[in-house]
């Protein structure tokens, strides 16, 4: 089995590596973006989720993986609250199970046991905005009766700006959506955000796409 922990302490990554990793095979973030980036490229059985990360916290990578991923895979939220509010905010962003720090390893290990017996479910991989069909499955973008074909990394772009319309997406996390650690040069964002701006621009939808400078892109209905 392959799990995922999104954990920014390194002692407590260290002792869930020491425990776990005879049993299963283990991905390790840092951060919020960065558990959201390998959790929907990868295929996970479990994802451990810390609540307070840096950057996106816990809650909101809970629910954009909720919200973007195909095939999902089961959530236990690791976190130092405890009360009934921070535990329904929990489960209403997604999350399957809950652990409240300081927590047994072995404890964890039986919950992630439960959870593997569970079936997946699947999200729909369409998505929709001003107009615009999105399906991240097919990668095709479609307005009305007219449809287009996107390349993966476009693609994944679109994926990003939709989970957050219309609010601004940073150069920064979808440079790390795309390439993680190792981005190429400078340019090619760029090069990628003016295929997609082309792509919508054959379906007349050339203005949905804005660029914020200094901070990102977005998507923004048309005025």
């Amino acid at each position: 089995m392959r799990i995922l922990i999104v954990e920014d302490n390194l002692d407590i990554q260290a002792n869930i590596a020491d425990y776990l990793e005879d049993t299963y095979s283990l991905d390790f973030a840092y951060s919020g973006d960065q558990g959201l980036s390998l959790a929907l490229e990868n295929e996970y059985d479990v994802i451990v989720l810390d609540l307070m990360l840096p950057g996106r916290d816990g809650l909101d990578v809970c629910a954009a993986y909720r919200q973007a991923a195909g095939l999902q895979a089961p959530i236990i939220m690791l976190t130092a609250r405890d009360t009934i509010d921070d535990k329904e905010a929990g489960f209403d962003a997604g999350a399957d199970d809950y652990l409240v720090k300081p927590f047994s390893l072995r404890e964890l290990k039986m919950r992630i046991e439960a959870l593997t017996r569970r079936p997946k479910a699947r999200q729909s991989t369409e998505r929709s905005f001003a107009g615009l069909s999105f399906d991240a499955g097919a990668l095709t973008v479609s307005v009305k009766d007219q449809s287009v074909v996107l390349h993966e990394k476009e693609a994944r772009i679109l994926g990003l700006l939709l989970d957050a319309a219309p609010d601004v997406v940073t150069s920064a996390t979808i440079s790390y959506a795309l390439w993680g650690d190792e981005p190429p040069e400078s340019g090619a964002l760029r090069t990628h955000i003016y295929n997609l701006r082309k792509a919508l621009g054959s379906l007349g939808l050339g203005d949905l796409l804005k660029t914020r400078r200094g901070k990102g892109y977005a998507l923004e209905q048309p005025s």
